[in-house]
């Protein structure tokens, strides 16, 4: 413990402190020309009683009377040196650490700090030497060495983050939806707690996400833009209760996130790009499958047609000659009673030899009608017919030939035909061969047969227009393929025997008819597509 002074004691300390620096006029000078601030204390009230030039110049001070007599604690950080230091330097004479000091106009600045312990005679403590050196230069660069390693980890930190984004098994294989798994899983795991962090990405279709994804007040969204089309990345933290303040995503990371969008971005048109150069690729290659088969259906239809002309005269001659016989067969019949003929009874060949004739006569006639519609579409730059017919006679046509297809698909099959007779200008098979394509596609987005399908004709009073509509309770379309539905060969149907031309054709005939194919569709609900064409002689049409 320290020792008691007497008063006698404390008299002569003071006086000692008062004439230590009179007595001694070369410590005096040597301590008032130090470049280092000096300055000593009382040991017993802390005052101080010396301070040299550079003290009171580094501190704001003109004169010594400022500060003699004052409180160390007002020049410099006292409550740092605790019990510890303070018997530091009464046991061993002395304490070298850092202290913060206060100068006159309440700047503070870092110090090195060095304190001796002078005694008198008695080793009774006398007054503390503090010797003090400025280091704010040195605290500086210590400060801006310490902020330029941790712009390098973050950056290190962003680094890795894209490294993994960018590293992902890239193979053509991988779906978009795969990439932007892969892309959230490794957000999260660059963040300061990856086990507490969760991610999200919106795009299009695409709602992909971590796991254990929610909705927090941690949360950090940014937008994605590509195009037209924009999306959301969201991240953030789960809430721990062991370090519940501190869970809030830093500047950094939310700038490390900034930059991720924007590859996120990149990687998103990049896959779009790949999926769409594939899609052509394997369009050029069908393309070029079907001209071979345009080429090859020609001779096949040419070599066809010569033996079905002959089937056709041949039984126009035949049916002539059994209208000719026949008459001769039903007196011999009447004279000789019922006889044998190709192994049927006369009664009964009678009937049936026309209706077999008739039957050649109709296959031969279909057969002439299917190649020449074959040559048709084959053939660049055809025409259309030029004829006036009823809109509701070339839809009774397509549901008539496509009766088979819908009874297998469906039970529910709806038709709502205009009472009123409305009328269009064009080519009524080509127009028959739009509705019979619209029916086959809604029939087969159906996956159950008590799903609806019905078929609509009505007149758009108000702009003259004929519409015919076919709706569906199928599987819908996704809205990022609807734009493409009219491209040659986009198809959105996954059996192999779709070529992806019906609606690309349909709608050629519908711009060469002056009008026009909308779909409209809901994913998992059902797609209602409009057919619309102008109404001929609208005006009588609508009376």
């Amino acid at each position: 413990m320290k020792k008691i002074r007497s008063e006698k004691e404390n008299r002569q300390q003071s006086t000692i402190s008062a004439s230590f620096f009179e007595t001694s006029s070369i410590a005096k000078a040597a301590l008032s020309s130090s470049i280092s601030p000096i300055a000593f204390v009382d040991c017993e009230k802390e005052h101080l009683v010396y301070a040299n030039s550079a003290f009171l110049s580094i501190w704001g001070y003109t004169s010594s009377d400022e500060v003699i007599g004052k409180s160390a604690s007002i020049f410099w950080q006292t409550k740092r040196m605790d019990r510890q230091v303070r018997r530091k330097i009464y046991d061993k004479g002395g304490w070298i650490g850092e202290l913060l000091a206060y100068r006159k106009d309440g700047r503070v600045f870092p110090t090195q700090v060095s304190t001796t312990m002078l005694v008198d005679a008695d080793s009774m403590p006398l007054l503390q030497m503090f010797s003090f050196v400025d280091i704010s230069e040195r605290v500086s660069a210590q400060n801006e060495q310490r902020r330029l390693l941790h712009n390098l980890q973050e950056r290190v930190k962003e680094l890795n983050c894209l490294y993994k984004i960018l590293s992902f098994p890239h193979n053509k294989e991988m779906t978009l939806e795969g990439v932007l798994q892969h892309i959230v899983n490794a957000l999260t795991s660059s963040l300061r707690w990856p086990e507490c962090s969760y991610a999200r990405i919106v795009i299009g279709e695409f709602d992909v996400y971590t796991p254990n994804f929610t909705k927090s007040s941690s949360l950090f969204s940014t937008e994605l833009k590509i195009g037209e089309e924009t999306g959301i990345l969201e991240v953030g933290y789960y809430h721990n209760d062991a370090i519940k303040e501190e869970m809030a995503l830093l500047c950094e990371e939310q700038e490390l996130l900034k930059v991720a969008s924007k590859e996120i971005e990149r990687l998103i048109e990049q896959k779009r790009d790949e999926a769409e150069l594939r899609r052509n690729r394997e369009q050029l290659l069908h393309a070029d499958k079907l001209l071979s088969i345009g080429v090859l259906s020609s001779e096949i239809m040419h070599e066809i047609g010569n033996p079905n002309n002959f089937i056709a005269i041949n039984t126009k001659m035949l049916s002539r000659i059994w209208k000719d016989v026949l008459p001769v067969l039903d007196m011999y019949y009447k004279e000789n009673g019922d006889f044998s003929v190709a192994g049927l009874p006369f009664t009964e060949a009678r009937q049936e030899v026309v209706r077999l004739l008739d039957g050649i006569a109709e296959g031969s006639e279909r057969i002439h009608k299917i190649s020449s519609n074959l040559r048709s579409f084959i053939a660049k730059g055809r025409s259309i017919s030029d004829e006036i017919f009823k809109v509701n006679d070339a839809v009774t046509k397509a549901i008539a030939f496509s009766r088979n297809f819908i009874d297998s698909c469906t039970e529910n099959f709806c038709v709502l035909l205009s009472q009123q007779d409305l009328f269009i200008k064009g080519d009524s098979n080509q127009i028959q061969q739009v509705v019979i394509n619209l029916i086959t596609n809604a029939c087969q987005a159906l996956t159950s047969s008590k799903e609806m399908v019905r078929i609509t004709t009505s007149l758009d009073q108000d702009n003259q227009l004929v519409k015919i509509t076919v709706e569906d309770e199928g599987t819908g379309i996704h809205q990022h393929d609807i734009p493409h539905l009219m491209d040659p060969f986009f198809t959105t149907k996954k059996d192999k025997f779709s070529t992806g031309l019906g609606l690309s054709i349909s709608n050629d005939i519908a711009i060469k008819h002056g009008g026009k194919i909308l779909i409209h569709s809901v994913l998992n609900k059902g797609t209602r597509v409009e057919f619309i064409l102008p109404c001929e002689n609208a005006k009588d049409c609508g009376e």
